[in-house]
């Protein structure tokens, strides 16, 4: 007999609503045809002798937000931090398997990793403004890859990305102020504003919601859902309710392992795997 606590996850309603008709054709169309944007075959890691993620196979399908679940110390974090090659600066750490962006080695030796970072863009944990203006924050990775830039130009791309981080309304007047001026919502949209400022493709966040208000929480959440209709997006999350209420896909690791991974609304009702069932009943984690 079925216990208690799945016949409540069983009632509950799981998943983001439905993209929009006007935006949400590209989307619609990916979703399809199961368009893989970025995929590991076969993935291990290691930092130093400790082997820190075991055999994972899984692909991220284009334009769908996936969340990665588990306790902390999984794994998921480290492997999220492969897919931009941001573990290279750790001396020790070293991966067996394969990484492809759009079918293409990430680790072919002519990948250039400033170009592979702007597509796979990294929003983390704590909000990290630069000490510098709102409008420098989002400049500054531009003027970085295109020095000839036009005042003008750049600042149509400042305000578009402040406006697709829903942000604009909030700092229009006040660009020459410091990002560290803002919220601790404001600056994670800031952020996030920052890194779509650069054009990426695949958007990752680690944790972006964990030291935010109900509230804040809540703008970045639906902020996402609006994103996903342009960009692919990945979000390691402590928080269940959040993975349930915006990702389309699922992915629970534990010691490193990808236990299973499926459709929100499938996966939050009727996990395959035990582990799962018990990690999303809060029996542990």
């Amino acid at each position: 007999m079925e216990n208690k606590d799945m016949q409540f996850l069983r009632n509950q309603s799981y998943g983001p609503a439905p993209l929009s008709e006007e935006n949400g054709e590209r989307a619609k169309m990916a979703a399809k045809t199961n368009t893989v944007k970025i995929e590991t075959r076969n993935l291990n890691a290691w930092y130093g002798p400790k082997q820190v993620i075991f055999s994972v196979d899984l692909p991220v399908i284009e334009n769908e937000i996936i969340a990665f679940i588990g306790p902390s110390g999984c794994g998921k974090s480290t492997y999220l931090r492969c897919m931009n090659r941001m573990n290279d600066i750790i001396k020790s750490f070293r991966i067996e398997g394969d990484i492809t962006l759009d079918g293409y080695d990430i680790y072919a030796r002519d990948v250039d990793l400033a170009t592979l970072r702007r597509k796979v863009g990294m929003v983390f944990q704590h909000p990290n403004p630069f000490p510098m203006s709102i409008f420098d924050n989002i400049a500054f990775g531009v003027r970085e890859s295109n020095r000839r830039i036009k005042k003008a130009e750049l600042g149509e791309i400042v305000e578009e990305s402040l406006r697709q981080a829903s942000l604009w309304n909030e700092v229009k007047d006040n660009l020459n102020a410091s990002g560290l001026s803002l919220s601790g919502g404001q600056q994670q949209r800031l952020c996030i504003a920052r890194a779509l400022a650069v054009k990426p493709e695949v958007i990752m966040l680690d944790e972006p919601c964990s030291s935010l208000d109900p509230v804040s929480t809540a703008r970045i959440e639906e902020l996402l859902l609006q994103l996903c209709e342009e960009y692919t997006i990945i979000i390691v999350t402590h928080n269940l309710g959040q993975a349930r209420r915006i990702s389309h896909r699922m992915a629970f690791f534990l010691n490193g392992r990808l236990i299973e991974e499926g459709p929100t609304a499938e996966m939050s009702i009727r996990p395959r795997c035990r582990e799962t069932e018990n990690y999303l009943c809060g029996r542990f984690g």
